[in-house]
């Protein structure tokens, strides 16, 4: 292979690890491999959905109509991350994918005074997360399961939240929520 075309794929894939997020927390970097680079800029809005949507954001936010809904593919157009984390209530270590969380709340352009995302369930379990440890840390939106199948409802799908290693001492297993339905912005 040319050495300009390695050294451009090289640059590729180091401008999208940067704008995938890869270095959420200075104190200790979870490892995350970029399964599928986004497929539109970082911060850009997604497509409308053409399929069911799995999750709807809404709130404080920018985005065309109030609401950003997303389906699978939508999802997934924002990049799919791969990531091991030690899961609390399976009590074992789950590779899953999925998106980092502040990339999707940035897609919906939250408020310069939005400070939370209240996130639901399908039961209707709720959870609070604050907007600036969403965008500081290691929290992703896992969507699949290790092996890139959809993420099923047994399992926590279609969307559930997960933290990098290192952050259990400091967010609660009560807020890794699953099945979550929708995250308004507050």
């Amino acid at each position: 292979m040319d050495t300009a075309v390695v050294a451009a794929v090289v640059a590729a894939v180091l401008a999208l690890t940067a704008a995938c997020g890869s270095a959420p927390s200075a104190a200790s970097p979870p490892a995350v491999t970029v399964v599928r680079p986004p497929d539109t800029p970082a911060g850009s809005a997604p497509a409308a959905p053409t399929g069911e949507p799995v999750l709807t954001v809404s709130g404080r936010i920018a985005a065309a109509g109030g609401a950003l809904r997303l389906d699978r593919a939508g999802l997934d157009a924002m990049g799919v991350l791969q990531m091991t984390v030690d899961d609390p209530w399976a009590k074992r270590r789950l590779p899953l994918r999925g998106v980092w969380l502040r990339d999707l709340v940035e897609r919906a352009r939250p408020d310069a005074a939005a400070t939370t995302l209240h996130v639901t369930a399908l039961d209707d379990y709720q959870v609070d997360l604050a907007l600036a440890d969403v965008r500081a840390q290691g929290i992703l939106l896992a969507t699949r399961t290790g092996d890139g199948a959809d993420l099923p409802l047994e399992d926590g799908g279609p969307t559930r939240v997960v933290f990098a290693d290192g952050l259990a001492e400091r967010f609660s297993p009560d807020l890794w929520i699953w099945n979550i339905r929708t995250i308004e912005v507050r």
